[in-house]
This record gives C-alpha cells, sequence and structure tokens, in this order.
C-alpha cells in the first residue's frame, strides 16, 4: 500500500476501538487511557524481548501513535497463496507465523506464566518481505499454546472459500512447524481447532 502524505486517514477494520493510518502512522483511539496504557506497556515489553511488534510513538491519554508494518495480513496473504502457482510461499509462510509464537511465548514465559496470545485473528499477523509481524494486545490471556495454533488453524481453514487445497496445506505446515518448533500435542491441537469449529457454527447461527 503506497501511502500519500495528507491524504485521508483509512480506517483499519477493529471491534473495540477506532483505528486509522494518518500519514503514515498508526492511531489507535480507545475507550479509555487505561486500556490504553495497559496496551503500551504489553508492545513495549514484547518489543524489548526481541518481538515483532510496531514501535509505539507517543501515549496521550486514551490515544497511542505507532509504527505502521507495511505488509499484508494473513487473510490477504492467503488469497494471494491461492493465485499463485509458487507453493514455496506456504511452507515459508508457515515457518514465519510460528517463529514469531515462538518468540511470543519466550517473551511472556508460556511454559511458567501459562500467557498464550490468545486473541488469534488473522488481521492480528501482519507479513511482510521477510518477517511476520503481530498487532494488537489488549489483554493477557491464559491457556495451552494447543489452543493457539487449534484457533489459528480453524481460522486459516475457514477463511472465503473454506477447505480449498492451498488452505489445507497451510494448515498442515503450521501444524507440522508448531509440533516441531512450539513442542505441542498435536492430537490436543486437532482437539482445540474442533471446538472452535463448533464455536464458528454457534456465532453463525446466532446470526441467522
Amino acid at each position: 500500500m503506497k501511502l500519500k502524505l495528507n491524504s485521508e486517514p483509512i480506517r483499519f477494520k477493529s471491534k473495540q476501538n477506532t483505528v486509522l493510518l494518518c500519514d503514515g502512522v498508526v492511531e489507535k483511539h480507545f475507550t479509555s487511557a487505561e486500556a490504553a496504557a495497559f496496551e503500551v506497556r504489553e508492545l513495549r515489553n514484547l518489543r524489548a524481548a526481541g518481538v515483532r511488534v510496531p514501535e509505539v510513538y507517543a501515549l496521550d491519554g486514551a490515544l497511542i501513535k505507532m509504527q505502521y508494518i507495511h505488509g499484508e495480513t494473513l487473510p490477504d496473504l492467503i488469497a494471494r497463496l491461492e493465485t499463485s502457482s509458487d507453493t514455496s510461499g506456504v511452507e515459508a509462510a508457515a515457518d514465519r507465523i510460528i517463529s514469531w509464537l515462538r518468540d511470543f511465548y519466550n517473551a511472556v514465559d508460556t511454559d511458567e506464566t501459562g500467557e498464550i496470545r490468545g486473541d488469534i485473528n488473522g488481521r492480528n499477523f501482519v507479513f511482510d518481505d521477510v518477517y511476520c509481524w503481530g498487532v494488537d494486545f489488549e489483554e493477557k490471556i491464559y491457556g495451552a499454546k494447543e489452543k493457539d495454533i487449534g484457533r489459528l488453524l480453524a481460522f486459516v481453514l475457514t477463511y472465503d472459500p473454506p477447505g480449498t487445497p492451498i488452505k489445507t496445506e497451510f494448515a498442515d505446515k503450521i501444524l507440522q512447524r508448531a509440533v516441531q518448533i512450539l513442542k505441542v500435542k498435536p492430537d490436543a491441537v486437532c482437539r482445540q481447532r474442533d471446538l472452535e469449529f463448533e464455536a464458528m457454527m454457534r456465532r453463525r447461527a446466532k446470526k441467522l
């Protein structure tokens, strides 16, 4: 995405807050100063630990100004892979997202604290030409790594159109790399994936 200075702000999707891109800087408006301060602490702690997250430029009450990560979100990356004849991109993308999760788990010491990423939303992962980055850290969530990976697989497999060969291959590569690098238990991951499938069906039924 090429940006023009003094252009109209671009609004990003966000359920709870207003997030704008203004002249190359992300402005995230929270409902409270406490919520903004919490995310700033999370971002600064993760960044200091070597996790790829946006740099915070300023905190002003309920407003954070931070670095814009140039790249594509996970849904956009999958859509591009669907149209590419080079399937090597699937394995590379799986390596990048699992490497990011490894760095996150190391930074928060998941084995000791039980903290996980929790908010496995495709828009919260941004891929540049080399790395995966994480964005949006509004709360601490606890559980098992298998829950994160299971939810990630469920989301990958159900992006529209669901269950395509590329999505299936991508999910398989993510699981393989998660077992190798994160030492998760594949059976537990699959159980969490299926639980997320069920939760998705319930959410969709409520909207009908």
